[in-house]
Formats: structure tokens, sequence, C-alpha cells
């Protein structure tokens, strides 16, 4: 049998590794959030367009948002890769290339 998930996932403060990954869930799941939200206000603005020019711009804006957002988000998740406790020569030379 098993371990249930939650025994892989580390409690904060234990360790440094521990708490970067504790951090870098927490980056995903605001980021999942922030998305959904974003695509469920594009819906509704969407439904609510009125003429071909107003689905234009609608669809405008919710690519350039993505666009931004997923900068965003990546250039989040490199920074915490470059603090986060190198465990191995690899990783060390990865998190040097990105910071």
């Amino acid at each position: 049998m098993s371990a249930p998930v939650s025994s892989f996932i580390p409690e904060p403060g234990l360790s440094a590794a521990g708490d970067s990954f504790v951090e870098w869930q927490r980056g995903v799941a605001r980021f999942a959030f922030l998305r959904l939200n974003r695509n469920l206000q594009c819906c509704q603005e969407l439904m609510s367009a009125r003429t071909p020019a107003d689905l234009q711009k609608v669809q405008q804006d919710w690519a350039l948002q993505l666009s931004s957002d997923y900068q965003g988000e990546i250039r989040r998740q490199m920074e915490l890769l470059a603090a986060a406790p190198a465990t191995s020569e690899e990783v060390q030379s990865s998190a040097e290339l990105v910071a």
C-alpha cells in the first residue's frame, strides 16, 4: 500500500529544501487560481460583447494579459529556483544559468 499524498509534502520549517518545495506549491496554486479567474472574467466579457469589435477587444486583452501573467510567473519560478538550496552540482549550475 502506498503512503498518503500528504506524507510526501514536507512541513514548512523542517528543511530549506522542504520550504522551497512548499513555496513552489503555493506559487503554482496561486497562479492556477489567478488564470482560472482571468479566464472566467474573459468568458463573462465575451458573453456581454455586442459587436465583432467588442469580441476582438476582449480576445486581444485576454491574450495580452495571458502573456503578461505567464511571463511574470516564469520569472517568479526562476527566482525561486535560483534561491532554492542546491543539492547537486547539476542543480547549482542550472540555478546559476537563470540567476
